[in-house]
This record gives structure tokens, C-alpha cells and sequence, in this order.
């Protein structure tokens, strides 16, 4: 899969996000009770892949209809450099046919449903969203996950780090999400001094739509052993420079 890289190598003015689906942007404590992570801002499949404790930098990119990804930027074994962990659900078609064969919602045609008494369409309705619940909770307990790690430099960590706490700190939502039916949504993490950053967005736009093709591309590549840090590099360097041009 690839994902248009040079088409986005120019940082462009728009900066809002606008004409996307929900928008949530957080900052929290990283730490409570300065023993546990605060994980508040990570759903269930993103806590199976990056829930034991917040990166200084994430990514989570989750489709509609296929296993979500992620990485996170950590510390080596040895603690002496940074290394990039890819996470990627690897059995999502697999679970979710088992997961849908143990829980089977109750069909009734359109046409049928209007004519059944109030009682009935109430009790389908409520086993339907019953099994709806129970469908994911199995379907995330099934999922594999597949890991991959590639040694980055500092250079790579620092300007990651730094294009993605400008993303999250300068980001704004303009007008109305839009309705979204599919389609994809990303998750944006930093840790900076003793808070941890979020960004959540539903079908991004502008700049958050940058952010998220070049994570995804990152994802992409790795996966196919094809990781090319210069080539990120190029791209963070662009976003940098756009932002020094808009200094006062």
C-alpha cells in the first residue's frame, strides 16, 4: 500500500481540521497517584497494543474494516538509544468470523420490523445491542498482536517528537464534524513533562491529515522491511521549516 508520500512533502497552510468526523484533543496528568499510567485517553484495541504505560511518542491508526496498527518510540534494552516499535493486529478477519459466528445479532427486515408489536422490536433491539458489546469484547480478547522493532538515531526521535507536540498544541477544529459512516480514525500521543498530549480524530483533515499519512507510511514500509528514516527525516524537516516561515 502507499500513500501518495511525495504529494505531501509540502506543509501546507491549512492547519484546522475541517470537514472530518469528532475531534478530542487532551492533556492530563501521564502519572496518578505517581504509580500508574493514566491510559483514560487509549480505547481497547489501542490499550492491547500500547497500553502498558504512555510512549514520549505514539501513533494508532484504527480502520473500520481491518486490523488496527500503531508504534511508539522507546528506549532500547540497554536504555542507551531509541528504538521504534511497530504493533499491527495481525488475525482481524480471523476474530471477527469467530467472534460473529458465537454472537449472532437477530435480522428482521425493514419491512417486517414495523409490523411486529412494540414489545418485540423493544427486546430485539436490546439483544442486539447486548450482543453488539459482547461481539467486540470477544473479538479484541481473539485479537494477535505482531511486533516489530527498528533502531531510529536522535535525530529521527527529536524531530518526530517535535512536529508531533506542534500537531497536537496548534491543532483546531473548525465548523461541524461530519457524519461518518467507515473510514478510519488516528490517535496522536506525546509525553511532555509530567503531562501526556493527545489527539483523537475521526477521518483527519489538514495538517493532522500530513501527520497521519506519514505514520501510516512509517507502519507501511516497516511492515514490508522497507523503513527508510531519511525519508521521514525529508518530510519532519518540511513540516519544521513551514513552521519557522509562520514565526513572527
Amino acid at each position: 500500500m502507499l500513500l501518495g508520500f511525495i504529494n505531501f512533502l509540502a506543509f501546507s497552510q491549512d492547519l484546522e481540521h475541517a470537514g472530518g468526523g469528532r475531534f478530542l484533543k487532551r492533556v492530563e496528568h501521564n502519572l496518578l497517584l505517581n504509580v500508574l499510567y493514566n491510559l483514560d485517553s487509549k480505547g481497547d484495541v489501542e490499550k492491547l497494543l500500547l497500553g502498558d504505560f504512555n510512549a514520549r511518542v505514539e501513533f494508532f491508526y484504527a480502520p473500520s474494516h481491518d486490523g488496527a496498527s500503531a508504534f511508539r518510540v522507546v528506549r532500547d534494552s540497554l536504555n542507551k538509544s531509541w528504538c521504534l516499535e511497530i504493533k499491527h493486529v495481525s488475525n482481524y478477519v480471523e476474530a471477527q468470523k469467530i467472534s460473529s459466528y458465537n454472537n449472532p445479532s437477530i435480522g428482521i427486515p425493514a419491512n417486517l420490523m414495523s409490523s411486529l408489536p412494540n414489545d418485540i422490536r423493544h427486546l430485539i433491539k436490546v439483544h442486539n445491542n447486548n450482543i453488539t458489546d459482547k461481539y467486540f469484547e470477544e473479538m479484541h480478547k481473539l485479537f494477535k498482536v505482531e511486533t516489530h522493532s527498528f533502531p531510529i538515531s536522535d535525530q529521527f526521535m527529536e524531530k518526530l517528537y517535535g512536529t508531533m507536540v506542534s500537531l497536537i498544541e496548534n491543532i483546531k477544529a473548525i465548523g461541524l464534524p461530519e457524519v461518518c459512516f467507515g473510514g478510519y480514525s488516528v490517535s496522536f500521543r506525546t509525553v511532555v513533562d509530567i503531562e501526556v498530549w493527545s489527539l483523537n480524530v475521526q477521518m483527519p483533515q489538514g495538517n493532522a491529515l500530513k501527520m497521519s499519512n506519514l505514520c501510516r507510511q512509517i507502519i507501511t514500509d516497516a511492515m514490508a522491511n522497507e523503513f527508510d528514516e531519511a525519508k521521514y527525516i525529508s518530510v519532519l524537516d518540511s513540516f519544521e521549516n513551514y513552521r519557522q516561515e509562520k514565526l513572527p
